[in-house]
């Protein structure tokens, strides 16, 4: 695995270099993260809900 290095200039971090595997787990963490919000600000916005059993019988969906 490649050390995390931070390149600086004037002291001042501008740049980092990583393993690619981190980088994609911290890319799926941020996706997750996106989704989690998206869902809370969508269940917020609509304020009629219906439940699993119900949407299976409008959707027509046997199981």
């Amino acid at each position: 695995m490649i050390k995390t290095q931070i390149i600086e200039q004037d002291t001042k971090p501008v740049a980092v270099i990583m393993d690619y595997k981190e980088y994609l787990k911290y890319k799926e963490i941020e996706q997750d993260r996106d989704d989690y919000y998206s869902g809370v600000e969508t269940k917020l916005k609509n304020k009629k809900w219906i439940g699993h059993q119900e949407l299976k019988e409008k959707l027509g969906i046997q199981f």
